[in-house]
């Protein structure tokens, strides 16, 4: 398994359009690497998140990190055939498929570079600082090629919202709290709700108060500017299991509603 379990994902039906993606290369066409991926979860967040370098990256010294694969289908932003456009608005050659994207990182099918098979080659693109890296003879061999590591909060670089969506997903009650912080002044409120509402209902205890406690700063200091499914969320935490995870609902009930 390679990718964090995401339910919308698991079930979204692998959509194969006939508009090629380079030359005559359909999605149909794309390494049958890929295609087999997809057939686990049609594309989303990845368990391992490294790939090797030979030359230093945005990201480390000998390493790139690959956060997501995109999938086929036309859900936005996630989507190979909408990245595609964007690819192009920055000017990327067009033998570029791009199948990975953060900000200005990408990693892409290179058709101008075929191994012996007929794959195409993987590549590392950072549009910013104009580095371009083969990482890979073929799909295959990046799969195998990935390898866990840790997903910091650095102190002085805003993360992605791409970064972010990874490191929630792969958070516990050590590291979530970091998190939160990281973003609580984040102007994509309903972005940084959503991961609030995702830890509402988790399992452990100690998430869920984590994030009540999240929601706690956002109604203090944010409140004007909380999109109404604040309160969405909030009932979530009113419904808590836990007692002291309700108290603090209901305060925070309270502070909601004193205009």
């Amino acid at each position: 398994m390679y990718f964090i379990p995401q339910e919308p994902l698991k079930n979204l039906s692998i959509l194969f359009k006939p508009t090629p993606l380079y030359h005559d290369v359909t999605a149909a066409a794309l390494p049958r690497a890929y295609l087999d991926l997809l057939t686990e979860q049609n594309g989303g967040y990845l368990l391992y998140s490294r790939i090797p370098t030979i030359e230093p990256t945005s990201d480390g010294i000998d390493y790139a990190a690959v956060h997501s694969i995109l999938g086929l289908h036309d859900n936005r932003p996630n989507s190979l055939y909408a990245q595609q456009k964007v690819a192009r608005s920055a000017g990327l050659p067009d033998y570029f498929v791009i199948f990975s994207s953060n900000g200005n990182q990408l990693f892409a099918f290179d058709y101008s570079k075929l191994s012996p098979s007929g794959e195409p080659s993987i590549r590392h693109i950072d549009i910013e600082t104009d580095n371009w890296q083969t990482v890979a003879g073929d799909f295959d061999q990046f799969l195998r090629s990935l390898t866990t590591g840790p997903l910091t909060v650095p102190e002085e670089i805003q993360l992605t919202h791409t970064e972010g969506e990874h490191a929630f997903l792969l958070a516990d009650a050590a590291g979530l709290p970091e998190l939160f912080l990281h973003f609580e002044d984040d102007t994509d409120k309903q972005w940084y709700l959503q991961w609030i509402a995702h830890f509402s209902t988790h399992p452990d205890a100690d998430c869920r108060k984590i994030a009540c406690e999240a929601l706690e700063t956002q109604i203090l200091y944010f409140r004007n500017e909380l999109p109404e499914t604040a309160t969405d969320v909030l009932a979530n935490f009113q419904a808590d299991q836990d007692p002291a995870i309700q108290e603090l609902a209901r305060t925070l009930e309270k502070e909601l509603a004193d205009e």
